[in-house]
């Protein structure tokens, strides 16, 4: 309902008592009780809880009501649905289907969930729950509690189970990643984690239970039995269930994700790679024929080829990507054919995380994995800080006990642990005060800053101090050690020609940090462009937004990218709030 556009025609902010009666009728319509904490923090005394009166791209009025800019609740046909964001803050408020990840992205595009999708615990009547046709639903994940949809049930709890597994199940009407969601870039905010749903099995979860000699003729029929499977559940995913044996040999879908990525989908990934990469200085229109080789056929892994693949032809492959939305083709003349635009805020575009093409003789396995994993990481989770502690020549003698060498780094937990180990070993806690009685290593580390006798946390304590302060900087690319103090990143503000303010971001990279896909997260979530410098005597680039952006910029380092508060400075620069006028 949301996945294309839609106009404001109004934003009027509510009154006390207009506030005070939605609260009545949302308590009302999901039978909440008047103590409901959640629901109170939504619709509190300092909140701006806001009509808007939009129009749909199909010209549907819908009324939409808002909290801090940040849209709660939509109603329809005089009944009230909650977005995302509500049910991230209310998970209860209303009963949830599950489904796979692999399903999100159709959802995605404007499709309502089918009954095959969904992942029921049993396969009984009572699986389907209570539930009226026109009931308002979410949607969420095997992977994750946390809601990605919100619709209406399409038939009744007797009638999904009658359906035979086929059909409708959630008429879809708001989905994550749709304009709704992102109705106010400055306030988005990413799918919470709150849980898997369902527990994939795996293979170590069913051991044989035959001996060596029927080993082949066992694998055989698994083999045949999977592939039958895989058939069954593309048309009927949960009425074949009963019918599986009790030998633990139960599918849920498991197959899916370990099964490498097919042709189809490393051709699809490298145009999503393309569009991430070079979308936007992309000079349109171009002819498809022009397009695939120079953009496409790039980023495609060595030994992938499009006759491999179901579109076999080039043609055909951008038909289908249109059918998708991820881009639009006109015919010329007859067989001649130019791409005209490109959608780059297409939610498959927006959460692949691009990839750099991998060099001529680099395995076709890597390249695939790095396809493959684009469409299920999150690009602005890239990097955390963990604190360490790395053994240098006056702690060699203590740590050289457990074979630690010079120069390795140790969390905090690893160096309590060999502490206790230490002193258990050899029998230094005296039984009088439960005291560490200091041996002639212990003396060597602490000097004089310990007397004879030393509570064991004290001890741990000292010897961190008496050790070389690091920390490690845990990304996307793999963990990076840096040594010495930590790195701060520094924000400010200046004022460029025309005596318009800009904010100054410094010291990104020694986080790990992938500038250029934070500099795409700061201009969607504060809606502002940016720029990226290299400034002499500096490490990496300087990002440059335009505008005061300060606290916007604080709140994604110090919540998506879980840099320490303590090692960002500049908070003082932040655009001060107005002060209400008294009346």
């Amino acid at each position: 309902m949301f996945i294309k556009p839609f106009k404001i025609k109004s934003n009027i902010l509510v009154t006390g008592s207009e506030k005070k009666r939605l609260r009545q009728r949302v308590l009302a319509q999901f039978n909440r009780a008047e103590s409901d904490t959640a629901l109170a923090e939504l619709f509190g005394n300092r909140t701006k809880v806001c009509t808007v009166k939009i129009v749909t791209h199909h010209e549907e009025p819908v009324t939409l009501y808002t909290n801090d800019k940040r849209p709660i609740f939509f109603e329809l046909n005089g009944k009230l649905l909650p977005t995302v964001y509500t049910l991230w803050t209310c998970p209860d408020l209303v009963p949830a289907f599950t489904t796979h990840p692999t399903v999100l992205p159709k959802l995605a595009n404007g499709a309502d969930l089918m009954i095959p999708g969904v992942v029921k615990q049993g396969t009984n009547l009572a699986s389907w729950g209570r539930h009226e046709r026109d009931d308002v639903v979410a949607v969420n994940l095997t992977s994750n509690r946390a809601a990605v949809g919100v619709g209406l049930l399409a038939h009744s709890s007797s009638d999904l189970y009658m359906c035979g597994g086929h059909g409708v199940c959630v008429r879809v009407m708001h989905v994550f990643g749709d304009k709704l969601w992102g109705m106010e870039p400055s306030v988005c905010q990413q799918v919470p984690i709150l849980g898997s749903v369902v527990s994939v099995p795996k293979d170590s979860d069913f051991p044989p239970l035959v001996s060596e000699k029927v080993e082949e003729p066992v694998k055989e029929l698994s083999k045949a039995l999977d592939s039958a499977n895989i058939n069954s559940e593309a048309t009927d995913s949960d009425s074949d269930s009963a019918e599986q044996p009790d030998d633990g040999g139960e599918e849920t879908v498991p197959v899916e994700e370990d099964k490498p990525p097919s042709t189809d989908e490393l051709i699809r990934g490298a145009l999503l790679n393309a569009l991430k990469l070079h979308g936007k200085k992309i000079t349109l229109p171009l002819l498809t024929s022009t397009f695939y080789p120079q953009y496409v056929q790039p980023e495609i892994p060595e030994g992938v080829e499009m006759k491999k693949s179901s579109y076999k032809k080039v043609g055909t492959f951008f038909k289908q990507m249109a059918e998708e939305g991820l881009l639009e083709i006109r015919e010329e003349k007859k067989g001649i054919e130019k791409v005209t635009s490109l959608n780059l805020e297409h939610p498959a575009v927006l959460s692949f995380y691009p990839y750099k093409a991998s060099a001529k003789g680099a395995s076709e396995a890597d390249a695939a994995a790095a396809t493959a994993g684009g469409h299920a990481s999150n690009p602005l989770l890239l990097t955390k800080m963990t604190e360490m502690y790395a053994v240098n020549e006056r702690t060699s003698k203590l740590f050289g006990c457990f074979n630690v060498a010079i120069g390795k780094a140790l969390e905090p937990t690893q160096i309590r642990n060999y502490m206790r180990d230490y002193v258990g070993r050899n029998k230094l806690i005296d039984p009088n005060t439960k005291l560490v009685t200091l041996d002639e290593t212990l003396k060597d580390v602490c000097g004089a800053a310990c007397g004879d006798l030393v509570a064991l946390n004290e001890l741990t304590e000292t010897v961190m101090n008496s050790m070389t302060s690091t920390f490690e900087m845990k990304s996307q690319k793999g963990p990076v050690m840096k040594s010495g103090k930590r790195a701060v990143v520094h924000l400010t503000t200046a004022t460029r020609s025309g005596n318009k303010k800009v904010t100054l971001i410094s010291n990104l990279a020694d986080y790990g940090i992938n500038v250029g896909e934070f500099a795409k997260a700061v201009k969607l979530g504060a809606a502002a462009s940016t720029t990226m410098t290299e400034v002499p005597g500096t490490k990496g680039e300087q990002l440059m937004v335009q505008g005061n952006h300060i606290k916007f910029v604080f709140e994604l380092l110090t919540t998506t990218y879980q840099v320490p508060k303590a090692c960002i400075t500049g908070l003082e620069f932040a655009k001060e709030q107005k002060k209400k006028k008294k009346k």
